[in-house]
């Protein structure tokens, strides 16, 4: 018992060097993106967030481009990720004429997007929520996102969405990172500058 605490431990403690050591990359110049198509972008997901509050699936759904025949949403709660407009479909209104959530926020941000032809574009950004399923506790939670865009009748249209959530490890531990008040650091100063002989 005690080999496996300490291999437990062992393991936990290279995930978190791991994590440190990739927390580099934020000091990376980053790739460019398109600004303005960026904020094209943020525009209509805002607008599909609102539609996605309200649980308003038709106009949420009308959101995507209905003529594409191999939309895919990979949500992070549905193994395997869904292929088709039946199982998209099925996705957001599992029993038509009955609402499976007491409610939803989804907020968007941090986007950034490139275009791959004329009018097609694909975007990294950030969801942020919070769920109620009924009969359960509410949920927050984050997601980091990847989606491909179409652009008909100038207008741009989903074809396909991927949420890549963290692993366990390094989403706690960013979790409990950003629990940390704003002000601790220049705490963290006075308190060294206090105690120094």
């Amino acid at each position: 018992m005690r080999f496996a605490i300490i291999f437990l431990l062992g393991l936990l403690a290279q995930a978190v060097t791991l994590a440190d050591m990739h927390d580099n990359f934020n000091q990376l110049p980053s790739a460019d993106y398109d600004e303005n198509l960026s904020a094209e972008i943020q525009a209509f997901l805002n607008t599909y967030a609102k539609a996605y509050d309200r649980q308003d699936y038709d106009a949420l759904l009308g959101m995507w481009d209905q003529n594409y025949p191999h939309p895919i949403y990979m949500a992070e709660e549905v193994d395997p990720p869904m292929h088709g407009w039946q199982r998209i479909r099925a996705y957001f209104n599992p029993k038509p004429g009955f609402t499976v959530l007491d409610g939803i926020r989804n907020e968007y941000s941090d986007v950034r997007a490139n275009y791959l032809t004329d009018d097609l574009a694909i975007a990294t950004y950030k969801l942020r929520y919070d769920i109620k399923v009924k009969r359960q506790k509410a949920l927050s939670s984050w997601d980091r996102v990847m989606a491909v865009f179409r652009r008909k009748d100038g207008q741009w249209k989903l074809m396909a969405y991927t949420e890549a959530p963290m692993s366990p490890l390094t989403m706690v531990r960013k979790m409990l990172q950003e629990q940390v008040p704003d002000d601790f650091s220049d705490y963290i100063k006075v308190m060294k500058e206090s105690t120094t002989p």
